[in-house]
């Protein structure tokens, strides 16, 4: 399956994907973690395991399950370069 991400620069984790996304991928829950929010909130969210295909190897990472847009975060893109 694929689904197009944005990157968000002010995430600092992985990958964010819509509630929805996650139950439709079946992805295992693993534990909900507090967060805080870009508006200093903190919540607590589910975070699940996938394993993607990143740079021709498979990965595993954490998933967090919220908002209503998959998200790429900057712990995925670490050591990489991004150029817009």
């Amino acid at each position: 399956m694929r689904i197009e991400f944005v990157i968000d620069t002010g995430f600092t984790d992985q990958i964010c994907l819509p509630p929805e996304a996650v139950a439709l991928l079946g992805l295992p829950f693993r534990y909900d973690l507090p967060v805080n929010l870009a508006d200093n909130s903190e919540v607590i969210l589910p975070v699940h395991k996938a394993i993607i295909l990143w740079n021709g190897e498979e990965r595993e990472i954490r998933v967090f399950a919220t908002g209503r847009r998959p998200l790429v975060g900057t712990a995925l893109l670490d050591e990489h370069e991004l150029v817009v």
